[in-house]
């Protein structure tokens, strides 16, 4: 599981929101004319290479260490990003 340590300069994480388009999944033969609705996800990036974004919803945050620790998140395909938004970074 990866950490996230605040209060060192070089690890910073930032807080983002991801629109993102989701998937369908029909148990019939035929699908919906219609797209699934989009997705809106906050969170703090933990990851992010040319494939994918792992981005973390809840975190466990220790005020001792400074340390973040992901709960639990997403792991969103790049391909299916509709827009990328950097909202900042935790302060404390």
């Amino acid at each position: 599981m990866n950490m996230i340590k605040l209060n060192n300069q070089n690890a910073k994480n930032p807080v983002c929101t991801i629109l993102w388009q989701d998937a369908a999944y029909s148990y019939s033969k035929e699908f919906s004319k219609e797209l699934p609705s989009l997705r809106l996800t906050t969170g703090f990036i933990i990851v992010a290479n040319d494939e994918f974004i792992n981005i973390a919803v809840n975190v466990e945050y220790n005020q001792e260490t400074g340390v973040l620790r992901p709960i639990d998140g997403f792991l969103i395909p790049k391909g299916v990003i509709v827009e990328f938004k950097k909202i900042g970074f935790f302060n404390e």
